[in-house]
């Protein structure tokens, strides 16, 4: 079976919803940054005796950027670069959606 990912975006929404611990089994990898991001939120990650799965718990909305940000990480990344990269609008939408 394929392990899932708990990262750092993961984590905030968590903490957004108000939750305060995650079981995490054999099943669930968290990232470092995601390990991180729970000690800054005050969200308890509570390791579950091997060959226990992590109980489901509500996976991330996908939200769309803001056109604001994006335009506004468009320009930083030209004013930085000095000129528009082939592409760059694709890659900022990959970049921000998470994938």
């Amino acid at each position: 079976m394929a392990k899932k990912f708990l990262t750092a975006r993961d984590i905030d929404y968590h903490a957004d919803q108000g939750v305060t611990e995650i079981h995490v089994g054999d099943d669930l990898v968290v990232t470092d940054l995601g390990q991180e991001r729970a000690r800054e939120r005050g969200i308890r990650l509570i390791r579950l005796p091997a060959g226990e799965k992590t109980p489901p718990h509500p996976e991330c909305k996908d939200e769309k950027p803001n056109e604001d940000v994006l335009q506004q990480v468009r320009l930083a990344v030209i004013a930085r670069l000095g000129g528009t990269p082939e592409g760059l609008d694709q890659i900022i939408h990959k970049i921000l959606n998470g994938k």
